[in-house]
């Protein structure tokens, strides 16, 4: 039976292979406090991901960054492409629906993107 200690130490007894005697053991364990904390901030996290590609559904932002195969997300949607890199396409749409058609095209997430461009020009 596990026996908890004030420090997040948890000694655990058992008989020896011969039945006659106790061996113990222990193990240290992160705090209850500090596996919540983590799963709070999972959590969070989770729900701030899943909130903004909710919004980018329904504000159509002016730029979005999609995750996926790029040559698909590209050939989903005409807009202007802004940067790229390995499983993630930046556009710019030219028309309203883009975030819809990004998800038809193969994205697996479509975030809104803070302004993108060159400093000084729209």
């Amino acid at each position: 039976m596990p026996i908890r200690g004030g420090t997040g130490t948890v000694t655990m007894a058992s008989p020896a292979a011969d039945g006659s005697s106790m061996t113990e053991r222990s193990e240290e364990r992160p705090a209850p406090g500090l596996r919540r904390l983590a799963g709070g901030l999972a959590v969070a996290a989770g729900g701030w991901v899943a909130l903004t590609a909710l919004a980018a559904l329904a504000i159509e932002p002016e730029a979005v960054v999609a995750i996926g195969v790029p040559t698909a997300l590209m050939a989903a949607d005409d807009g202007a492409l802004v940067s790229t890199g390995p499983g993630w396409i930046a556009t710019r749409p030219a028309r309203p629906g883009a975030v819809r058609r990004l998800y038809a095209g193969g994205a697996w997430l479509v975030l809104p993107a803070p302004a993108m461009g060159c400093p000084g020009r729209p």
